[in-house]
């Protein structure tokens, strides 16, 4: 989609994460960019739970919609680790802000 980004949230943490995942912790997620020689890297996330998301981001990055979710800018994933990081995904369109501040 023209002009979103895509944000991720850890919203929960069950026990010890071996990648020291906070809640709270985000990540800008954007794949793509209609900026001329703009590439985007990988942030610094764990390896097996970008692997779990990154379908899924492609989706939202490009005005895919998950018919479960009831927002359709969002998707909540799971740590391939028995779900110890959930993390929230959203697209945010341009001039949105991802999450409130207060």
């Amino acid at each position: 989609m023209k002009g979103c980004k895509l944000i991720g949230r850890i919203v929960k943490v069950e026990g010890k994460c071996p990648a020291r995942h906070c809640v709270g912790e985000e990540f800008d997620l954007t794949l793509y960019s209609e900026e001329e020689d703009k590439t985007f890297r990988t942030p610094n996330i764990c390896g097996f739970l970008y692997n779990v998301i990154f379908p899924y981001l492609v989706a939202l990055q490009f005005g895919g919609v998950f018919p479960w979710e009831k927002d359709k800018d969002l998707y909540t994933a799971g740590c391939p680790d028995q779900r110890k990081v959930i993390i929230e995904i959203r697209r945010v369109k341009s001039g949105e802000q991802a999450y409130s501040t207060s």
